[in-house]
């Protein structure tokens, strides 16, 4: 099944291709050495674009494909995201705070247990 983007989708895809792609080099796909797929249509057609590029992208993933199915939304902010795991509970940004936030709290009360 292929699936078509809009042009506003298939934009922001091609930012998405020339920004996060390992593949992506000077407008030419590395591992096919030819013009990269993706940039030059406006159907999902890169199976490494879609199963490892776009899911970074979780709004335009869940526009692109439908599939809200592996989509959580994040405690502390509330926005949907794709989860790395079965435990996962906030987005990648909330959760690099959090754990510097517990990180820190933990420091604090190891350091005023501490007594000479």
């Amino acid at each position: 099944m292929v699936i078509r983007m809009t042009e506003g989708q298939a934009r922001e895809a091609h930012k998405l291709v020339r920004k996060e792609c390992c593949n992506y080099k000077d407008g030419m796909c590395i591992v096919l050495d030819s013009p990269c797929p993706q940039l030059i249509t406006l159907s999902l057609n890169c199976k490494w674009f879609h199963h490892a590029v776009l899911p970074g992208n979780t709004p335009l993933y869940v526009e692109i494909t439908g599939d809200k199915g592996k989509t959580k939304p994040c405690v502390a902010c509330g926005q949907s995201f794709v989860p790395t795991g079965s435990r996962s509970v906030y987005c990648p940004a909330c959760a690099l705070k959090i754990r510097r936030e517990k990180a820190a709290a933990r420091k604090r009360k190891q350091r005023l247990s501490i007594t000479l």
